[in-house]
């Protein structure tokens, strides 16, 4: 049984004593156990409702009375660092455990909701795979690509999608793939989510005046060979990370937009002129996550009609059975099991530079893209689903194509389960 971290040690030397409470630890080990990212702690008229996300996917998982809501939101306090008295404003802390040889950093937010408060956990650790390309499902032309745009170690590199498809995960994986031994690496991150070897990483605090700008132009005094921007999001940010590239240096940066084209647009929305995008930009990753069809107990399904309509309207070739989620022990149920990215990439060449440089319009952008043979992501993800690692309703849902209902449709819905520590 894997054991919590900061143990303590009663009389008797050979016993562990947890140092938190019985509620509290459930809680956790079955989060862990499920493998969610978030667990949601929520205000309802009967009491407090627990839901985990399992794998982008919100799951209900049990309804505690308000003695035991208010109780466990006690406990998180405690754990957290928290005052545990009852706060008018929302509160921030943070829990470290240790699952075996994985150490989870739990970030805990708590806001005031009426009379009550809600809480929310995030939980974060470095993947097993230690950022390997393959492990994220970058296909072997793919990882070629992106390799030999970073490690020219110059320039822009954009990785854009929605809130919660990976970006930050791909972010990491690309500087890993360098000797960060050998070069300087600077991060200006809100918040640092992960521990970069060989990085200094800087967290944004605007309370005490450190913007995500501040932070960029303090790194540039710094002689960086390569900068990490946890997020563009406003004008002189963009300005400066695209300067900053421009200027020789390697900068690897995420950006809110549903597309390759779209990070060109919302780079030049935020007030970077088209010539410097083009002139800096080297490559584009466009991402988004689904769901990894649970191998234990897939099954073949016959195509529909509405399959071999998709498959064909993106020049895939149909295969003569699609894998259909199930559910058993082993994926809680769920038919699914873990989550895999898929891409659009864009190494940008002279000719899409230009384009850039020109102010060529999104949809004009999109067909110059596809004339050189640059898959859309939902090309990648249809892929994937005739090879069997993620459903075809999976996909559709991802990319918004409509007919996604089953990939969100909840199989069972599994108790919380008992977990008894030693």
């Amino acid at each position: 049984m894997p054991k919590a971290a900061q143990e303590t040690r009663g009389q008797d030397s050979n016993a562990t004593v947890t140092p938190y409470p019985d509620l509290l630890n459930t809680l956790i080990w079955n989060a862990i156990l499920e493998r969610a990212t978030d667990v949601h702690i929520h205000c309802v008229d009967e009491g407090m409702r627990v839901l985990h996300r399992v794998d982008g996917i919100v799951q209900p998982k049990l309804l505690l009375s308000q003695a035991e809501g208010r109780k466990l939101i006690n406990q998180l306090k405690s754990a957290a660092g928290l005052t545990v008295t009852r706060s008018f404003a929302p509160l921030e802390g943070q829990i470290i455990w240790s699952d075996e040889d994985v150490q989870w950093e739990i970030r805990v937010t708590l806001t005031p909701v009426r009379s009550r408060e809600s809480a929310h956990l995030r939980f974060l650790n470095v993947p097993r795979d230690q950022w390997d390309m393959s492990g994220l499902g970058f296909s072997t032309e793919d990882q070629e690509r992106v390799l030999t745009s970073v490690r020219s170690l110059s320039g822009l590199v954009l990785i854009t999608g929605s809130t919660g498809s990976g970006k930050t995960t791909s972010m990491y994986s690309l500087a890993s793939q360098l000797d960060l031994q050998s070069i300087t690496t600077y991060s200006i991150e809100d918040p640092v989510e992960f521990r970069l070897p060989y990085a200094q990483q800087i967290e944004v605090d605007e309370r005490h005046g450190l913007t995500m700008h501040e932070g960029l132009r303090t790194i540039l005094r710094m002689d960086p060979d390569l900068i990490l921007v946890g997020e563009i999001r406003d004008k002189d940010s963009a300005i400066v990370a695209s300067r900053a590239a421009l200027s020789g240096r390697l900068v690897l940066a995420t950006i809110h937009a549903q597309d390759a084209a779209g990070a060109v647009d919302a780079l030049h929305y935020l007030g970077v002129p088209h010539h410097i995008i083009g002139d800096s930009l080297r490559l584009i990753i466009a991402q988004n996550l689904v769901r990894r069809i649970c191998p234990c107990c897939a099954l073949p399904r016959e195509l529909t009609a509405e399959d071999r309509d998709l498959l064909a309207r993106f020049g895939v070739p149909a295969p003569q059975s699609l894998m259909h989620a199930v559910g058993c022990n082993e994926c809680s149920s769920y038919g699914y099991k873990g989550r895999t990215g898929i891409f659009e990439v864009v190494p940008v060449d002279d000719e899409i530079a230009t384009a850039i440089s020109m102010g060529t319009r999104h949809r004009d952008l999109v067909d110059g893209l596809r004339r050189k043979s640059v898959q859309p992501m939902v090309c990648d993800g249809l892929k994937k689903a005739v090879a069997g690692v993620t459903g075809i309703e999976e996909v559709s849902r991802a990319c918004g194509l409509g007919g996604g209902a089953e990939a969100t449709r909840q199989i069972t819905d599994p108790p919380m389960v008992e977990i008894v520590t030693r």
